[in-house]
């Protein structure tokens, strides 16, 4: 399960201030600062490493549905080429933009035919249809 970037920034910081108070407030203390340092500097720092990778993951899921956007008719095939992913790869930053609501839209049943992905994606309305394979096996689009 994964958050948002801002619940595990929230979180680091959280831990890594009360570990700065353990370090401040109790430095005459020594089994405090062995005891509760390790104990809040090390999932703080965790949590923030994983809040950075959780917001490029954001951020790349939000430049791959504005581009998406950008395009009225795209095969899968095309659109992982010129975003330089394996088709897999795209399938899911597809999949987690439409997760996301950053693009409107559905993954067709059909795709696991093998012949081909097929998406409507409407950036304007809220609704979201299947739309029929094509022969040629594109992605329609839009926007």
């Amino acid at each position: 399960m994964r958050f948002d970037a801002i619940v595990y920034f929230a979180t680091g910081g959280f831990a890594l201030f009360f570990g700065l108070f353990f370090l401040v407030f109790l430095w005459e203390i020594p089994l405090f600062i062995y005891l509760c340092g390790p104990i809040t500097f090390i999932p703080g720092t965790i949590a923030i490493v994983l809040g950075i990778l959780q917001w490029r993951r954001e951020q790349a899921a939000i430049e791959f549905a504005t581009w998406v956007k950008s395009h009225r008719r795209i095969k899968m095939d095309d659109m992982s080429k010129r975003i330089g992913k394996t088709r897999f790869e795209t399938e899911k930053l597809l999949g987690e933009a439409l997760d996301r609501d950053l693009v409107k839209g559905v993954i067709s049943s059909l795709a696991s035919t093998g012949r081909g992905t097929v998406v409507k994606v409407d950036p304007v309305s809220t609704s979201a249809s299947i739309v029929s394979r094509t022969p040629s096996g594109p992605i329609r689009v839009r926007g």
